[in-house]
């Protein structure tokens, strides 16, 4: 390609890519001026921690306008069971991965049809991870003889962490009160607790079936004033 003709097609191309990022950013001004409405909803994503397979149960509310953008927050907490083991003065203790989160997310929502959308959440979350051993000891009454079993629950290496989701969804709605969803993301640790011995960053990905719970109270209950709320 001539010299000229390259200087050509990279001012075409930052042309536009800036209308288009205008436009973007019209959109999304005019879309945030519209009144909010309440949202909430929880899921559960497939990933992995090391070579252990981990789920991850989490639970958002946000507020969404105009159907195209929605931010919020909620909790995320490992579900599946992993555990680690150590000896110590000739007993074996299994440490239970504790991995839990508070996360904060935006969401960009397009709509192809009636029918199909696609949902782009970008979430930051801050939390911890650990380890918890429960140490079980018997005592033995010097009188009685009866044995009491007591159990003491410890947490080590407990450090903070900061992971960062980038996601993809694609939903398929059959109305506005249930549908099927396909999402696919990355987990990546910005702040990670390296005394734990897991590699957290990994791909995340769900299938399942859509409700809509509050859609569902408002056609049940449209006179309400929260699914007022729910339909603006």
């Amino acid at each position: 390609m001539k010299p000229m003709k390259k200087i050509i097609f990279i001012l075409l191309f930052c042309s536009i890519a800036y209308r288009s990022q205008c436009q973007f950013i019209d959109t999304l001004q005019s879309v945030i001026e519209r009144r909010g409405s309440f949202s909430f909803c929880f899921n559960t994503r497939d990933s992995y921690i090391g070579n252990n397979d981990a789920n991850i149960f989490g639970y958002m509310v946000g507020v969404c306008f105009g159907k195209k953008f929605t931010i919020g927050g909620g909790i995320n907490s490992l579900s599946s069971d992993i555990y680690e083991t150590k000896y110590t003065g000739g007993d074996t203790l299994k440490g239970k991965l504790n991995f839990f989160y508070f996360s904060y997310f935006v969401e960009y929502i397009i709509t192809l049809s009636k029918h199909w959308r696609i949902d782009l959440p970008v979430s930051v979350g801050i939390g911890s991870a650990s380890l918890q051993y429960t140490d079980n000891n018997k005592i033995i009454s010097q009188t009685t003889r009866a044995i009491t079993q007591t159990s003491k629950v410890i947490i080590q290496s407990n450090r903070v962490i900061i992971p960062i989701e980038p996601q993809v969804e694609l939903d398929y709605n059959f109305n506005k009160y249930c549908g099927l969803y396909t999402q696919v993301g990355y987990r990546y640790m910005l702040v990670n607790n390296t005394l734990l011995d897991y590699n957290f960053n990994s791909i995340t990905y769900s299938v399942g079936v859509l409700i809509y719970p509050l859609e569902i109270y408002a056609g049940l209950f449209p006179h309400t004033k929260l699914a007022k709320m729910i339909e603006d």
